[in-house]
């Protein structure tokens, strides 16, 4: 829900699948470089450990600075965090493998569920004035899976087009229901 004390509310979008190689950081990657093409202005939160759309937007693992491990568990400031990227208009919140152990690093937190929810919403963010900003999200229901789909309004599920990959979408909307109470 749009916060009314705002003056601009970015559309958060997390784009995720508990399965892996089905297409969410080429989702993730294109949505925002089509978004973009189109005159609005995105950032691309990579929450995936594996950094693939840290890499995909060009920024090279020795050269990520802070990353979203330090923005949900450092209290890094965004400024710290987001980098341009070669697309004008696109910025990235890098992940490297630091974020592996951010799981087990959450797990005694309060606010564990919380944490980029309050990230994306500090006041600091509203000089960027993002349009949209997309979450790619790992494949599992981790954690920070959770933390996406809990600071997005709405979410995005690539999957292919079969049996198994329908099974899994029926836990994977559980979820979803779970995080929406």
């Amino acid at each position: 829900m749009p916060d009314p004390t705002r003056r601009h509310t970015p559309k958060i979008i997390a784009i995720a699948n508990q399965k892996g190689g089905v297409g969410k950081t080429t989702t993730a990657i294109n949505l925002g470089a089509a978004l973009v093409e189109d005159g609005y202005n995105v950032l691309l939160v990579d929450l995936d450990p594996q950094g693939n759309a840290s890499t995909g937007l060009g920024l090279d693992h020795t050269n990520r600075g802070a990353t979203t491990y330090d923005l949900l568990l450092e209290d890094a400031p965004l400024a710290e965090v987001i980098k341009k990227t070669a697309i004008d208009g696109l910025w990235i919140a890098p992940a490297t493998t630091d974020l592996s152990s951010a799981d087990i690093e959450m797990v005694t937190n309060e606010k564990r569920s919380f944490l980029l929810h309050d990230a994306l919403r500090q006041p600091a963010i509203d000089e960027y004035r993002f349009d949209f900003i997309l979450i790619d999200c790992p494949p599992s229901l981790s954690l920070l899976t959770v933390n996406g789909m809990v600071a997005a309004d709405s979410v995005l599920v690539p999957l292919q087009s079969e049996f198994f990959a329908l099974e899994g979408l029926s836990q994977l909307l559980l979820t979803i229901r779970e995080v929406r109470l």
